[in-house]
């Protein structure tokens, strides 16, 4: 009895460190080739206006990957309706061919932050709208993609107290 009170309290205390993830999702590329039909489309409902996110965007890549980096467009629909488009680029090697993240075997993996401590000022549903937006129609070595929003322990009243 007390080795299973250990055993559920450890679990516990484990489970309250990692990222609180209020939506993710993993998509994988047939053929490690993401092309321009592949959009990736994410409805993530928002609740809780009193905390700031974390907007994170993971790629799975080939070591062989060609380019130093992969540009995405990503649209946002918000609530009411209205739109905004903004063109990213994830950076996912340095300068001299060394890559970010980890890699083991034939996959390198990174996580990329490109929206930290967002505040949603309304609540409901959020589209996030992801295209491959590279200079070519099909981009071999990317072998999949996740897209996770992730709520903070930060409160938006101390955040614009700042």
């Amino acid at each position: 009895m007390k080795i299973n009170f250990v055993a559920l309290s450890l679990a516990l205390l484990l489970s309250a460190c990692g990222p609180n993830y209020v939506y993710q999702h993993k998509t994988t590329f047939s053929n490690d080739t993401w092309t321009y039909q592949e959009v990736q489309q994410h409805t993530v409902e928002i609740k809780d206006l009193k905390h700031l996110y974390n907007l994170i965007i993971g790629v799975k890549h080939s070591p062989d990957f060609a380019f130093q980096n992969l540009y995405v467009k990503i649209k946002t629909i918000f609530p009411k309706g209205e739109s905004r488009e903004q063109i990213v680029s994830l950076n996912l090697s340095d300068g001299s061919g060394t890559w970010f993240g980890s890699c083991s075997g034939q996959t390198c993996s990174l996580d990329i932050p490109i929206q930290q401590n967002a505040i949603f000022e309304t609540p409901g549903k959020y589209q996030f709208i992801i295209e491959q937006y590279m200079r070519t129609e099909k981009v071999t070595g990317v072998k999949g993609l996740s897209f996770k929003v992730e709520k903070t322990n930060e409160l938006v009243e101390n955040a614009k107290k700042k």
